[in-house]
């Protein structure tokens, strides 16, 4: 039987735009599809839309998580990726003792990126 509930939580920047946040949980919804190492895949908001960091954190606990990936959604290494985020993260840690919480880098730090940006480049020139 396995016991691993581990879940993957996405961490976007939030827009007043629904539509740019619609996407984002649609990301979410099209690697749930695609996994089979995470039991959940949810979306949160660092701001401005909803679900927050602390309300995605819930919600992947109340879905029995055991284990919460962290993945902040940005291409660049700023303030929010550097200090609001792990800040946050890092509050939340404390409410949730039974469950490991921890966070990937950044996805602009990841060396594929230079993959993607390379081949969409050279397919469209």
């Amino acid at each position: 039987m396995n016991l691993n509930k581990k879940s993957l939580l996405i961490v976007a920047h939030g827009s007043r735009k629904k539509v740019s946040n619609i996407e984002i949980h649609q990301l979410a919804n099209n690697i749930a599809m695609r996994t089979n190492t995470f039991k959940v895949v949810e979306a949160c908001f660092l701001e401005i839309a909803e679900p927050s960091i602390p309300q995605g954190i819930e919600l992947c606990a109340k879905k029995g998580a055991n284990e919460i990936v962290i993945m902040p959604y940005f291409l660049a290494a700023g303030r929010h990726v550097m200090e609001d985020i792990p800040s946050i993260v890092n509050n939340e840690k404390e409410k949730y003792p039974n469950i490991n919480i921890r966070s990937l880098p950044y996805l602009g730090s990841s060396p594929v990126i230079v993959d993607i940006l390379k081949t969409l480049a050279e397919n469209d020139a």
